[in-house]
Parts: C-alpha cells; sequence; structure tokens
C-alpha cells in the first residue's frame, strides 16, 4: 500500500491538467470577439446601427444585442457604440439576461476602408422568447448596406433588401 494505486495516479495527473489550463476557457472567450481594427470601422458600423435603429423605428430605450461576423463584439466596440447614444448589449448578454427585445446580426461581405464596405444585416425579434411566448427567434429583415467613403467621411449610398428564406444565427 505504499505505492498509489493505479487510478490515484492517473486521477492525479488530470487533476493537475484540469487546474494548470484552468484559465484556457477566458483566453478561448477572448478569442471569440470581434474586435474593431480601427475607429474608422467602428464609424463604419456606427452607421449601420444608426440606419437600423431609424428603419425599425425603435425607441431610444429599446435594448438592442448585436453580434459582428458571428462573434460577440469586444466591450471596447459595445462601449463606443454605448458613447453615441446606441442602447447596445453584447448578444452573448442576451444569453444570459433576456434583456434585448432584438438582435442585429451584422457581417462584413465586402470590407476595404479605403474605399467601400458592405455590411449584411439581420433583424431578428426575440422579444417572444423573452415572455416565455415562444421557442425561435423571428428573422424580420435581412439586407445589405453599402458603404463609401467620399472626402474622408462614411456614407450609406445603398440597402438592398435580401429574401427572408435563411433563419437567424441564434
Amino acid at each position: 500500500m505504499a505505492r498509489p494505486s493505479r487510478f490515484r495516479a492517473i486521477a492525479s495527473v488530470l487533476c493537475a491538467v484540469v487546474l494548470s489550463c484552468g484559465s484556457s476557457p477566458n483566453v478561448l472567450a477572448n478569442e471569440q470577439t470581434y474586435t474593431p481594427r480601427s475607429e474608422e470601422e467602428v464609424e463604419v458600423l456606427s452607421l449601420v446601427v444608426a440606419s437600423e435603429i431609424k428603419a425599425n423605428k425603435w425607441a431610444k430605450s429599446e435594448v438592442i444585442c448585436f453580434s459582428v461576423n458571428s462573434l460577440d463584439p469586444a466591450a471596447e466596440l459595445v462601449k463606443s457604440l454605448r458613447q453615441r447614444n446606441f442602447n447596445v448589449r453584447s448578444s452573448a448578454e442576451w444569453a444570459k439576461k433576456f434583456n434585448c427585445g432584438f438582435e442585429l446580426q451584422l457581417d462584413y461581405t465586402q470590407f476595404d476602408l479605403s474605399q467601400s464596405v458592405k455590411v449584411r444585416s439581420k433583424v431578428v425579434d426575440l422579444r417572444e422568447i423573452n415572455k416565455g411566448e415562444g421557442d425561435l427567434a423571428i428573422l424580420l429583415k435581412d439586407g445589405e448596406y453599402s458603404l463609401h467613403r467620399a472626402n474622408g467621411k462614411w456614407s450609406v449610398s445603398e440597402y438592398v433588401t435580401k429574401p427572408l428564406t435563411s433563419r437567424p444565427s441564434s
């Protein structure tokens, strides 16, 4: 009995591995966020969010969750958009608190900050789920924004509606 059993030896090794890797989920979580490469990119996303708020006639008090390229936005991006008076949260927050009535799923389809950017925007209604009246999010709107840069300033030049055949990714 002086020697530990084979089971105890294996269990000890496994415990050591688990303890030494305990911070891995935080590292992985950080890799699962979208961080804009520049303030200019924040400006582009801000224009799309502003356009959606206006088009959907959302009140300033309406909490909007959003994702970018199927990733949750970095805290700095959420903060920057909130400083521009948008009542936005990360889509990950909705899963914890059910506090967003709508979600914007933003995806770059063309990205060239030197001249033009295209952003696909899906609007998802989460209100029935929040109230416990439904199990599925409802895709309300799907379209693509074209943004162009002229004289150093970005603007939305076009919005093209997409058919509502695809499902929301959340």
